[in-house]
């Protein structure tokens, strides 16, 4: 039986860590021998790893998503350690900093594994944190240890082919699984409390962390400008330092009793299920995991034409409104049309089916007989 090693920091509420957990519990479904290698396993996602999956946690601290230059060193050599042990016959690794330190790895434990690091941002855009920097301009060492290289879209393939030399005969688009719907009373109470009352108009939701490339501040000034013309609330789903801001704005645009920032939600289904409309406003995804799970529960979409997911998801824009990045008044605008002229929730959720868990379970299993 293959022996199969999913890697990723930690067990946050991001989505390459959900991706890892749902791909962890599909193979092993599948038989695999599989286990989810975490520097720190705390965090939302946890909860939702299958009790089948072997879980390894070094328990390292965390903060804000870094671990510091000295832990990142003792992090890469008890992996080392770990892979000379464990002898896996596969490892998968995600997001892109991981992808280098599991390469590295790899290389100082003489481990001759199949590797699939998988990428989930836009390479074409600048990176803020040094780990990253570093991680794109070694990502053509990365991609010549793989054996296939995993894109979470074509858009993100397109920006690893120009990054390196060769990467565009071992790149494999696949994209990022739909997370099963999570529904719990306790959240269908939670989501309950927040539905419209009458006369308040539809209610527009949004998920994803409260940071820059979120872009929630467009979203806010595009929430105030369609408030002008009609009632309606804004739930912002999602936690993060710009939380406060945020709330500041929203008061400076006199909206703040229509906006809701109930923090970070773990089961997003049951406030799909009483909105009229989802929209992104992110500056870059490179697939966005949040759109998919939207349209698995029949809701408009209206999203920003950011590289390089919503383009692909939406095919287009046939199967939502796409507008450009950081315009306020197009957002509107889109909003207003598609709460007057939805599109349809069946082929919403036809579109969703293209990335359930079997069918990309089955591209997974692929790799590892290739």
């Amino acid at each position: 039986m293959s022996r199969i090693v999913f890697h990723v920091p930690s067990l946050g509420g991001g989505g390459a860590e959900r991706v890892w957990v749902l791909m962890a519990n599909e193979l092993v479904r599948r038989g695999y021998d599989t286990a989810l290698l975490a520097w720190n396993a705390g965090g939302p996602n946890r909860a939702h790893l299958s009790p089948a999956v072997r879980l390894v946690d070094f328990g390292m601290p965390v903060r804000d998503g870094r671990f510091g230059k000295p832990a990142t060193i003792s992090g890469l050599l008890r992996m080392t350690d770990f892979f000379r042990r464990h002898r896996p016959d596969a490892v998968f690794s995600a997001p892109e900093f991981a992808n280098l330190v599991a390469a590295v790895s790899l290389l100082l434990a003489g481990s001759g594994a199949r590797f699939f690091p998988s990428f989930h941002a836009a390479g074409a855009l600048p990176a803020e944190r040094l780990g990253s920097q570093l991680a794109r301009t070694m990502a053509g060492y990365v991609i010549a240890r793989a054996t296939r290289a995993i894109a979470v879209s074509h858009g993100v393939a397109d920006d690893l082919a120009r990054a390196s030399q060769g990467a565009r005969r071992k790149v494999v688009v696949i994209n990022n699984p739909l997370s099963p719907a999570l529904a719990s009373a306790a959240a269908a109470r939670l989501a309950g409390a927040l539905a419209s009352p009458p006369g308040a108009g539809p209610l527009i939701v949004t998920a994803g962390r409260l940071v820059e490339v979120k872009d929630h501040r467009t979203l806010l000034r595009a929430f105030a400008r369609l408030r002008q013309t009609r009632a309606a609330r804004l739930l912002l789903l999602g936690d993060g330092p710009l939380r406060p801001e945020l709330a500041s704005l929203a008061s400076e645009l006199g909206i703040a009793d229509d906006v809701s920032m109930p923090g970070y939600v773990d089961e997003p289904a049951a406030y799909y299920g009483i909105a009229s409309l989802f929209v992104l406003s992110s500056t870059s995804e490179g697939f966005g995991n949040v759109l998919i799970e939207a349209m698995a529960a029949g809701l408009p979409i209206v999203s920003t034409d950011c590289r390089h997911g919503p383009r692909e998801i939406l095919q287009d824009g046939k199967l939502g409104a796409l507008v450009p990045v950081g315009d306020a008044g197009a957002l509107a605008e889109a909003m207003h049309a598609m709460l007057r002229r939805p599109t349809p929730p069946a082929q919403l959720r036809h579109r969703a089916a293209d990335f359930g868990i079997d069918r990309i379970g089955d591209r997974y299993e692929a790799l590892l007989t290739f």
